[in-house]
């Protein structure tokens, strides 16, 4: 670099100086890599959804996941929970992060009104009903009836305890009037596993986890909760359209910082988001998984929180659950 003059060398530090300030402003490139945090193993709808953003998000320079698997994400959280108010660190979760663990944990490691800051929506699945090959099974009245008699093997695999999958799982089971044994993992991906080896005879779980392996014939979905069929897997029928409404409903995956982080930098991460969510590019990698991206506004994601709190916190306390 050219060393300048002395009669241009107040114009060189000036500029330094525009340059420095300009580098602190929410939307210039970070100093430091922006962490995301998951709170799920690699390979799942969370995950994924994340490596996507991260790869389409420019404006703050690298973006790195960091999975802190366990808890229903509720590790991840308590992370961000523990974490500084300056919007290097991100969460993406899903609705029972933000929703569901509150009311139904005794204990949890943050609060979601006091310690995250919403930035938007980024994208939607439905959860899918599946079962091992060897169950006899092709639609949910089949599977009802092989449930009632057989009660010991009805074992239902949850990627997570406590999620609005498995709201709706035991939700479907009550309104069939069988019994579902629950068998929690810690994630997608060890869950499908167990259910591709016949360890378990169903699970409920995100279609990204299940849509591949029933394409391969090593399991068989039998239903969706989304109130309509997706583009994925249109031969697969809604719980809906099999009589079943109780178990219909989409799961949201918001982005959030720490509570306290400058309104100006949510704002640049909210619109960064945005943006990418209306990306073709972006959109046609979700689509595959069968996921559906979202351009909500932090504000949307706030209200969202608070109506979608209200409705499962009502379903958690009907349905008597409670974990420790």
């Amino acid at each position: 670099m050219q060393i300048p003059t002395s009669g241009t060398r107040r114009q060189w530090l000036a500029l330094c100086a525009a340059a420095l300030a300009a580098s602190r402003l929410p939307g210039v490139r970070a100093q430091e890599p922006i962490k995301i945090l998951v709170g799920f193993p690699p390979g799942g709808a969370i995950d994924s959804t994340a490596r996507i953003y991260a790869d389409a998000v420019h404006e703050f320079g690298p973006m790195v996941v960091e999975n802190k698997p366990g808890a229903a994400g509720n590790i991840a959280a308590g992370a961000l929970a523990q974490s500084r108010p300056d919007g290097n660190t991100l969460m993406l979760a899903p609705v029972n992060v933000y929703c569901i663990s509150q009311a139904l944990y005794r204990s949890v490691p943050f609060d979601t009104t006091r310690d995250f800051a919403p930035v938007g929506i980024v994208a939607r699945f439905p959860w899918c009903m599946a079962v091992h090959p060897d169950v006899p099974a092709r639609t949910l009245a089949e599977f009802v009836a092989w449930a009632k008699a057989n009660p010991a093997k009805a074992i239902c695999g949850m990627a997570a305890t406590g999620s609005e999958g498995h709201l709706m799982a035991y939700a479907f089971g009550k309104a069939a009037g069988i019994e579902l044994s629950f068998a929690a993992y810690r994630g997608g991906a060890p869950m499908a596993a167990d259910l591709m080896a016949g360890h378990i005879s169903m699970a409920f779980d995100p279609i990204v986890n299940l849509a591949k392996p029933h394409q391969a014939g090593k399991i068989r979905i039998l239903a969706i909760t989304s109130e309509e069929r997706s583009a994925l897997l249109p031969e697969i029928p809604t719980f809906k359209e099999a009589g079943y409404p109780v178990a219909t409903g989409d799961t949201w995956i918001g982005a959030s910082v720490r509570n306290g982080t400058a309104p100006a930098r949510i704002q640049a991460l909210s619109a960064a988001f945005s943006a990418a969510g209306r990306e073709a590019n972006l959109q046609e990698k979700l689509g595959k998984l069968g996921l559906s991206a979202a351009t909500g506004s932090a504000a949307q994601m706030a209200q969202t929180i608070t109506s979608d709190r209200q409705r499962y916190a009502a379903l958690v306390k009907a349905l008597g659950l409670q974990l420790d």
